[in-house]
């Protein structure tokens, strides 16, 4: 018996997802990662499908709320000879930025005035920037 198959009732084996009635557009899943095409156990979706999707709504949760290792990642850009600048946005922390995400789009005013500044004084380094921002998902950006 496989991992995947189950049990009749009169002790015969019984291929995994038999008893799922199969949808039309369970052809277009290979073509999209959108949930579509799951077919049915009953009037529900099979318990398959549903703890997957369980496990993918948890490890999208914990890449929300996991925190950017910000140390880390200026190490690594200063290792490779990058200047590095790091600026906040009007969100004071994570909670705040998911509650008003048009706060994380603006720069916190006090980083604003010392780029213009240092920009006037021509004491910038630079003529490009490159901005990294967590935003939704630390785990992506790290």
């Amino acid at each position: 018996m496989t991992g995947n198959d189950e049990l009749n009732v009169n002790g015969s084996e019984v291929p995994a997802e038999s008893h799922v009635t199969q949808n039309a557009w369970s052809v277009l899943r290979d073509f999209t990662p959108a949930r579509i095409g799951l077919g049915r156990a009953g009037s529900s979706l099979s318990t398959r499908v549903n703890l997957q999707f369980q496990l993918d709504h948890a490890r999208a949760r914990d890449a929300v709320l996991a925190p950017l290792d910000l140390a880390a990642m200026e190490r690594q850009l200063a290792d490779s000879g990058l200047p590095v600048r790091t600026v906040r946005s009007q969100a004071a922390d994570r909670r705040s930025y998911l509650q008003r995400p048009d706060l994380g789009r603006s720069l916190h005013p006090d980083d604003a005035e010392q780029l213009r500044e240092s920009r006037l004084r021509r004491a910038a380094p630079w003529d490009i920037v490159i901005l990294v921002a967590d935003g939704l998902s630390s785990l992506a950006v790290a």
